[in-house]
Parts: structure tokens; C-alpha cells; sequence
């Protein structure tokens, strides 16, 4: 078990606690209060609880050491324990002490504890708070108008309400007791009947007028009581149902007003969600004709390689075959026109020329008379690559080889 720094012999420092004292005691208390030893924290509580009241400035305190936050954590957990009791006390004090100067508000936090104890099981407490707060409504205004308008006319309202579901329900949550039922309405009858303003009280009418067909007999007059005082002070079914049709309406009115901006905001959304999907549209069309003409560009630039690459061929074979010839013609032997070669001219007339030979290569024809003559060799020359020479002096035409 954790450890408390808790010390019972602190105790004898209540009501006496010094500003030095609290600075000390506080973060004492607090570590107690987090600890895991729920024991003490309504010893701790209470001695808190102490110090908050003998403290005039504690609001100051609870700012100062955040008392609020960590009340809260047993004000939170909505059980009648000893820690709920003084949580909650401690809270009230700061409130009350620290709170609204309006009269209205203040006259709540006086009623506030008597409608809790109005609320009890018990029938003689419930009576004893019943009992004084009618004694308050008689002898205060503030206090009529403060129960009037500021949640107890909700509170009596749920109490029936609460009672009624309660009897066709398997919640564990009890109906609200007849007697607690009975002090209710006793407060509310001293409501209409003390003050002017009944407007508050017309949402009782449908939970008085079934009260008045069909509750118990003590219950059955005290709401005929109320509904009398209703009416003549002309607050009845009829006003009720006309502010519940106002409240209707109003109600209504918001709905609509809800229901056209949201299809505001959807004609919104489906104009931007249109306009996207058209410039969608458009992007796609774009992109679609951007990738014909890349494929055209493609096509295109293909048709080119392939042309190029047969031009390109087509000159490497020429290339080729050119070389090959080359090759060829190198491979076979030059003939050499020094050689003695079976070459010779026939054909040869003395009476027209004259045959001559000059160097073994060249040969020298004289013409003797103005005739055509002709002369041939003495084979086909098909093969290799041959030279002939012919000069011609003094002719008086031309000459042809």
C-alpha cells in the first residue's frame, strides 16, 4: 500500500491554519488525495474543507494549487459518498465566495442544498425541506423568481417524468416517492400562487392535467389546485400549446434553414465536383491528343530510320560490291602492254598505207591515199582492262577506233 503523508495529529490545526500553514499543509493534502489509499480522502477532504473556509481569499488558493481540477475528480463520480458530500461542499464555498453578485444566481446557490434534501428518501427530511423553501418563496421575491427561472421548474418536471417512465421500465433508477412527489407540487402551488409570472410553469400542464384524470387522490387535488390558479391567471392548455407550437416552428425554421445550406453546400460541392470533372475532361482529351501526335512523331521518325537505315545499306552494298570488283580486278594480272602479246593488225593494205612498227608497243600507220580504210585486231577483248592509243595527224575527217 502506498504511503500517505497524511498526519491525524494535523487535525488540531483546523480553523487556525496561517498563510504559512496552508503553503505547508496544501501540498501535503494534495498528495494524499492522488494517492492510491482511498482511506483517508475524506479525512483529507474535510481538513481541505476547513482551510477553504477559514480562508477568506480562496480563490486565491484554488487558482493558485488548482483545487478545482482535482475536486472534480471525486465531484465527477456521482455516488452519495463522504467524498462526493465534501468535493462538492468545497466547491459550493468557492463558487458562492467567488462567484456572481447577481441576486438571482445567489438566490440559487440558497435553494440549491433544500432541493436536494427536498429530493430525499427519507419523508421527514424530504417535508423539512419542502416546508422551508415554501417558507422562502413566501417571505422572498428573489427566490420566487430564482425557482421560476432558473432550472427548478425543469427539475419538478423530470421528477414526474422520471416517475412515470420508471414505472414501465427495468432501469434500476427508482421512481421518485410519492411524498417527495406531494412536497413538489406544495412548492409549486406557493409558486403560482405568490408569483405574477406564470409563463415558466406551463410546461407542467400536461404532466398536471394527467395528474388531475388519473394520480393519486392527495396528488389528483393538489394538481387541480395548481391548474386552477393557471387559468385564471391565464396560463393554460391552450398557451401551452401555442408556445409548444412556436417552439415547433422555431424549431422547424432551423431545420429547413439546415436543410437548405446543406444543399447549398452540396449544389456547391457538385458544381466544384462538375467543373473538376470537366477540366478532368479536358486534361484527358489534351493528353489523348498529345500521345497521337507523339505517335505520329514516332511513326514518323521510324519511317525515317527505316529509310535511312536502306539508303544506308543500300550504299554499304554498293560499297561492297565496289569493293569486290576492286578486289577483283587487283586479283587478276595486269596486263603489261610491254609484253609481247598475240595482238596484231590485219587488214593490211600496202597499196592504201603503210605498216610500221616503232617501239615494239606503238605501231604507225601512213595513209598512202585519200580513201577510208579499216583495220581490225586480232581478237575479242573481253576481259581485263585495255589501252588503246590512236593519234591522228593530218587527216582531212575523222577518225574512229
Amino acid at each position: 500500500m502506498e504511503e500517505s503523508t497524511f498526519r491525524p495529529d494535523q487535525t488540531a490545526l483546523f480553523g487556525t491554519t496561517t498563510g504559512s500553514n496552508v503553503t505547508t499543509i496544501i501540498p501535503h493534502l494534495f498528495e494524499d488525495l492522488e494517492s492510491d489509499n482511498t482511506n483517508i480522502h475524506a479525512l483529507v477532504l474535510r481538513q481541505l474543507l476547513d482551510i477553504i473556509i477559514d480562508n477568506r481569499e480562496s480563490n486565491d488558493l484554488s487558482l493558485k494549487y488548482k483545487l478545482i481540477p482535482l475536486l472534480n475528480k471525486f465531484a465527477g463520480n456521482i455516488e452519495k459518498s463522504e467524498e462526493f458530500v465534501l468535493s462538492t461542499t468545497i466547491l459550493h464555498v468557492i463558487g458562492v465566495r467567488n462567484g456572481s453578485d447577481n441576486k438571482m444566481i445567489l438566490a440559487g446557490a440558497a435553494t440549491d442544498s433544500i432541493i436536494q434534501s427536498l429530493f430525499s428518501q427519507d419523508e421527514k427530511t424530504s417535508k423539512s425541506g419542502s416546508k422551508a423553501l415554501c417558507e422562502l418563496i413566501e417571505e422572498n421575491e428573489i427566490i420566487q423568481h430564482s425557482l421560476m427561472r432558473t432550472g427548478f421548474i425543469s427539475k419538478v418536471q423530470y421528477a414526474f417524468i422520471n416517475s412515470s417512465q420508471s414505472s414501465f421500465s427495468s432501469q434500476t433508477e427508482s421512481a421518485t416517492p410519492y411524498h417527495v412527489k406531494c412536497g413538489l407540487l406544495d412548492i409549486v402551488h406557493k409558486l403560482v400562487a405568490t408569483v405574477d409570472d406564470l409563463q415558466p410553469t406551463s410546461i407542467l400542464i400536461p404532466i398536471l392535467t394527467e395528474l388531475k384524470n388519473n394520480g393519486e387522490k392527495g396528488i389528483k387535488n393538489k394538481s387541480i389546485n395548481i391548474l386552477a390558479i393557471q387559468i385564471a391567471k391565464g396560463i393554460s392548455a391552450i398557451s401551452f400549446d401555442s408556445k409548444q407550437k412556436d417552439e415547433e416552428i422555431k424549431q422547424l425554421k432551423e431545420e429547413i434553414k439546415q436543410l437548405k445550406d446543406g444543399i447549398e453546400r452540396k449544389e456547391e460541392e457538385m458544381k466544384r465536383n462538375k467543373d473538376e470533372l470537366q477540366r478532368e475532361k479536358r486534361r484527358a482529351d489534351e493528353a489523348e491528343q498529345r500521345i497521337r501526335r507523339l505517335e505520329q512523331e514516332k511513326e514518323q521518325e521510324q519511317q525515317f530510320k527505316w529509310k535511312k537505315e536502306a539508303k544506308q545499306k543500300k550504299l554499304k552494298d554498293e560499297k561492297e560490291n565496289l569493293k569486290s570488283n576492286q578486289k577483283k580486278q587487283i586479283d587478276k594480272p595486269i596486263l603489261n602492254p610491254s609484253q609481247d602479246f598475240p595482238i596484231e593488225i590485219h587488214n593490211i593494205n600496202s597499196t592504201y598505207y603503210d605498216f610500221s612498227d616503232i617501239n615494239g608497243v606503238m605501231k604507225k600507220l601512213t595513209q598512202k591515199q585519200t580513201k577510208h580504210i579499216y583495220t581490225s585486231l586480232t581478237q575479242v577483248m573481253e576481259n581485263g582492262i585495255w589501252n588503246l592509243e590512236a593519234k591522228f595527224n593530218t587527216t582531212q575527217s575523222d577518225g574512229y577506233g
